[in-house]
């Protein structure tokens, strides 16, 4: 059977399922652990179904989105095998690193690190607001300066 190459609402719903349930889009298309017998359009098809559907693109976004809590619960998995004895310790860590990386692209907010971003005065103290003249500025630059304005040459034209 030839590979699919028009748009196809069932494949392409199959597609967004698979890849929310945390298989790789890659890994579809070469149509890797399908329970169906459908072959799966090729990796360039669907990148060209998500270019020209609006609706795939969001179904899509949503799915990778989704695919971040997948991840998330592999990691899991992956620690109870571990545990077990099923797994190599070291081959599950990295296994269990770059599970951790996608979950935290795919859904920063809650598996990515914590970034805190805060603006301060000086010292760490809040910051200061003033409604400035012309003069008052010119004052503070003289201060910031180590000029006196007053006796400062006027800039040349």
């Amino acid at each position: 059977m030839a590979r699919p190459s028009l748009f196809n609402e069932a494949l392409a719903g199959e597609i967004c399922d698979r890849i929310a349930c945390g298989e790789s889009l890659a890994a579809i298309c070469r149509g890797e652990d399908s329970e169906r017998e459908t072959d799966m359009p090729a990796y360039r098809t669907v990148m060209t179904w998500l270019r020209e559907n609006a609706e795939f693109r969001l179904n899509y976004a949503s799915a990778r989105a989704e695919q971040g809590h997948a991840n998330a619960d592999s990691v899991t998995d992956i620690g109870d095998r571990v545990l077990k004895g099923d797994l190599d310790p070291q081959a599950a860590r990295v296994a269990i690193d770059a599970l951790k990386w996608s979950a935290g692209k795919r859904q920063p907010k809650v598996y990515g690190d914590a970034q805190t971003l805060r603006h301060t005065g000086p010292s760490g103290g809040p910051i200061e607001y003033a409604n400035l003249t012309e003069a008052d500025v010119d004052a503070r630059l003289a201060g910031i300066l180590g000029a006196d304005q007053s006796t400062a040459p006027a800039p040349e034209a």
